[in-house]
């Protein structure tokens, strides 16, 4: 169950990262988070049935003690100055993984680190201070993939912006986190997220879904598996047709050609960004569907 599907049904329905203990509400676990429902907007029957199925809540074990979860997932104030950015991981891995052992590594390479925890059995979050050693993004991901490769597992990584210490913290680190499980539970295969590469998406996905015309001209337009790798190495190349024929050991020729067909069919000139990002978004929103 997804909390869109949940919210199809309940309007008012609110997302939390974590479990919440409170009378007004009732919660229900999701694969990413929880559904909060408004118990007063419920009828007795709903309230009787929800109650057979809902399981006990509790408070995740030993995160409270961390200054970052308090601040971030329960309200307190941080008590010092200063900027920093958050990490998310969505960790899968086998029973024999070593979830100290990895949490250790982490914070051995990324030496910047403020604070870090397991916020459910998967979800690692990990609070880096700025600094002039902070790595890039790039490296970051490169960072998690080497790790990947140490400890068997595979890991989603969302690297958040950079953020000043401040009570608005953690109402942006709830947004982060909501863009960040929305963009990765529509694609499971992508393994590296920014706010960038992750905010067009979640702004007009779920509307874009729901146009027929969008549906449909991805459907005519996108039938070809060929052309739309090509498309999408033209949009990591920013339009620039040789490093997109480098990307997938092609002639330049043969791009161009093909470029050139798809403008006959469609009308689209690919080589105007308008015309290459509307072809990216339609093949983002509709080809996991």
């Amino acid at each position: 169950m997804t909390f869109d599907k949940i919210q199809q049904i309940y309007p008012d329905a609110r997302f939390s990262n974590i479990a919440l203990d409170d009378p007004k509400f009732y919660c229900i676990p999701l694969e990413e988070g929880y559904a909060l429902l408004i118990a007063s907007q419920l009828n007795e029957n709903e309230r009787k049935l929800l109650q057979l199925f809902l399981p006990t809540i509790s408070e995740p074990k030993d995160v409270i003690s961390h200054r970052f979860y308090r601040i971030l997932f329960k309200g307190e104030i941080p008590s010092h100055t200063g900027y920093v950015r958050i990490l998310q991981i969505k960790v899968k891995s086998g029973k024999s993984f070593e979830k100290a052992a990895w949490q250790h590594a982490a914070s051995e390479i990324i030496q910047t680190v403020s604070d870090s925890f397991w916020l459910s059995f998967d979800t690692f979050i990990l609070v880096e201070n700025k600094d002039v050693g902070n790595f890039s993004t790039d490296e970051l991901f490169g960072i998690f993939q080497a790790l990947d490769s140490d400890f068997n597992c595979y890991s989603q990584v969302f690297v958040g912006s950079f953020h000043k210490l401040s009570q608005a913290l953690a109402i942006d680190f709830q947004t982060e986190r909501q863009i960040f499980l929305q963009q990765s539970h529509r694609n499971n295969s992508q393994q590296n997220f920014t706010l960038s590469n992750s905010a067009i998406m979640y702004l007009i996905g779920d509307t874009m879904g729901e146009i027929t015309l969008f549906k449909n001209l991805h459907d005519r337009w996108f039938s070809d598996s060929e052309m739309v790798s090509i498309l999408e190495a033209l949009w990591q190349a920013q339009g620039n047709v040789s490093s997109a024929a480098k990307t997938l050991f092609l002639h330049r020729n043969t791009i161009s050609y093909r470029i050139d067909k798809f403008q006959e069919a469609t009308g689209l000139d690919l080589k105007k960004m308008d015309d290459l990002m509307f072809c990216h978004l339609l093949i983002t929103c509709f080809s996991e569907l």
